[in-house]
């Protein structure tokens, strides 16, 4: 049995204008390391991504609040 951290995918595959995916917060350049990558440096970009889908939806509610 494995301990791999799991992907962040959540089956909404579309990139934003900085190629990153807007359902997972992963950028293109993780998304493609991913397959290849130690649990050590996918926890990385789990917490990276996280911290990215959160900015996104701060940008988004603030664009909202000021529509």
């Amino acid at each position: 049995m494995t301990d791999d951290i799991a992907s962040p995918c959540v089956g909404t595959c579309k990139l934003d204008p900085q190629s990153v995916c807007i359902g997972c917060g992963r950028s293109i350049a993780e998304i493609a390391e991913w397959s290849k990558a130690g649990n050590p440096r996918r926890l990385v970009m789990v917490e990276n991504a996280r911290l990215r889908l959160a900015t996104m939806t701060r940008l988004r509610v603030n664009l909202r609040v000021l529509s």
